[in-house]
């Protein structure tokens, strides 16, 4: 009789660990919103420090990396990280100014519809559709792992903007503030799907230390020219908001997005996405409890819509 082979108990944990780092992960992105109405800051100054004390926590890692990377680099990727990093700023200028205008759960549920921009984006700029048809040959028309097709992804466009419609009409009677927070945190999800389309070959190009370093100051360097522009001081706030700066940069963006991109290695990336449309959820539950902000009905009912609406577009990217 032979003995039995022994059983390795910890293969379960290693495969739950990538997921439990997902769930970490959305944890950490959601508190971002909560640090941002704490900084008690212009917005402007908010997105600097966050993204600019990101790179400086980042840089004894990355720098090196990215000094040996941009001697190879062609121009063309060169102009892309500027436009990648350009986007990067927008993002943050739009998304973290419309939290000065309406509620946390209107604009984490608005700005987190960035993938249905995404994949419009892909097939506009990356001719992504002619792609899928080459390679599908006649199943290129159905809704699968490759994809949506013309159709389908126009569709699912409609539905997203007719919900949109119930997040706004519950904005309606707050008075036009909220509706203008409303367009900023819609306009932050275009400007990060922007970002994240046209980083997409970037990815492959650059390690992804020097990637994210380049991008990342780019994105400082874009939001302290607006706010120049702006004359928004970027110094010299209260230690509190200092704090809530330093928070800023260090959960939400070098943990919560570090953790995220860790994720992608190990797990395909629709399922990461549809882990992170959590982040709506966590967001309201937090601002529920720090803040006491309650949602509308008009509001709650939109935002179960649209994140099954994004639930369809997240599915359909291919792994």
């Amino acid at each position: 009789m032979t003995a039995a082979a022994p059983v390795d108990v910890s293969r379960p944990a290693r495969r739950q660990r990538p997921y439990a780092l997902l769930v970490l992960a959305v944890a950490c992105v959601s508190v971002g919103s909560i640090f941002v109405r704490l900084a008690h800051a212009p917005a402007l100054a908010v997105a600097f420090n966050r993204i600019f004390l990101a790179s400086l926590v980042v840089a004894p890692f990355a720098a090196p990396s990215l000094a040996r990377a941009w001697p190879a680099i062609a121009g063309r990727h060169r102009a892309v990280l500027l436009a990648s990093g350009l986007s990067l700023g927008l993002h943050f200028a739009t998304w973290i100014s419309s939290l000065s205008f309406t509620s946390v759960a209107a604009s984490v549920l608005l700005v987190n519809t960035a993938p249905l921009f995404t994949l419009g984006f892909s097939w506009w700029l990356l001719a992504e559709r002619a792609e899928h048809a080459r390679s599908d040959g006649p199943r290129h028309h159905q809704c699968g792992r490759r994809g949506l097709d013309g159709r389908e992804l126009r569709r699912q466009q409609r539905h997203v903007v007719q919900r949109h419609g119930l997040i706004a009409a519950g904005d309606w009677a707050k008075g036009t503030n909220s509706l203008t927070g409303d367009l900023l945190a819609l306009a932050g999800a275009v400007t990060m799907s922007l970002y994240h389309v046209i980083g997409r070959g970037l990815r492959e190009a650059l390690p992804l230390p020097a990637y994210i370093l380049g991008v990342w100051s780019t994105a400082a360097a874009t939001l302290a020219v607006l706010a120049a522009a702006a004359r928004v001081p970027l110094f010299g706030y209260p230690l509190p908001t200092l704090g809530a700066f330093l928070a800023l940069a260090l959960v939400p963006t070098v943990l919560g997005h570090g953790l995220v991109n860790r994720s992608l290695r190990r797990i395909p990336a629709p399922t990461v996405g549809l882990f992170l449309l959590g982040e709506p959820l966590g967001a309201s539950a937090l601002a529920y409890a720090v803040f006491g902000e309650v949602p509308g009905p008009l509001t709650l009912a939109g935002g179960v819509l649209v994140l099954a609406a994004l639930v369809v577009v997240v599915r359909s990217e291919p792994a």
